[in-house]
């Protein structure tokens, strides 16, 4: 996996935006063999006519998922980045819109991992799932966003265990903020947010050196690492600033 002359069949889910887009038009033209996994018609097009093969797919449909999946013949790298993000605004607590998070990002992770780990076990390749650095510390308003990320890192950090034994690889992606559709309708500051070419330049490079864990940028991702082991009421006063209106 670490080769990076070696030619690569790999899926990405979520990749008709965002960082999923961008990884996906990169490796293709790396020449590499992508699998493109979305829902966007005109995106979809465009990375076929650069060389991708489209699925057109509704990740939460778990029985069309398995099926799509097993269509595939071979899969070297999987990269999980399909998801979402709505913010609660308290003192309101919308179930409706935390379950849907919940459900969006857990759900398509766990539907494509159980689709596509058959490949990457006949292949002892990699899979990849995106966090969030805002798994590290709790931030107002992100109670839907940051417990489904939590999550995410949980279950990645779990996989890295389980999978050893049968020769899979997992890899934790933890970014800062990226210049997304996703981010666009943040109303608060950013600190150091990364376009989504530095976001897929991170991501590769640490799958070709086999990191667990693939953090970035650093300058975000190392003092909110410090922070969550700070006493509560430290990072608690700081996300109340943070997200002060």
């Amino acid at each position: 996996m670490t080769d990076s002359t070696k030619k690569l069949h790999i899926i990405i889910t979520g990749a008709t935006s965002g960082i999923g887009n961008q990884l996906a038009k990169d490796y293709l033209l790396e020449g590499h063999h992508v699998y493109a996994v979305g829902r966007d018609d005109s995106a979809l097009a465009e990375l076929e006519s650069l060389g991708a093969e489209k699925v057109d797919l509704d990740l939460m449909d778990r029985d069309k998922v398995i099926d799509a999946f097993g269509k595939i013949e071979e899969v070297d790298l999987a990269i999980c980045g399909a998801g979402m993000c709505e913010y609660l605004d308290m003192p309101n607590f919308d179930s409706v819109s935390f379950m849907k998070v919940m459900s969006v990002n857990m759900g398509t992770l766990s539907h494509a991992i159980e689709g596509i780990l058959p490949k990457l076990i006949a292949s002892k390749g990699r899979l990849v799932g995106i966090g969030s650095a805002s798994a590290y510390v709790p931030f107002a308003r992100a109670e839907a966003y940051g417990s489904s990320k939590a999550a995410i890192h949980y279950l990645m950090k779990t996989l890295q265990i389980s999978l050893a034994p049968h020769d899979v690889s997992v890899s934790l992606v933890v970014p800062g903020f990226v210049e997304t559709p996703m981010t666009k309708q943040n109303d608060f500051p950013m600190p150091f947010i990364q376009t989504t070419a530095q976001a897929s330049q991170a991501i590769r490079d640490g799958i070709a050196s086999g990191h667990d864990v693939i953090e970035f940028p650093k300058k975000l991702t190392l003092p909110l690492k410090v922070l969550g082991t700070l006493p509560d009421l430290v990072w608690q006063q700081v996300s109340e600033k943070i997200n002060k209106k």
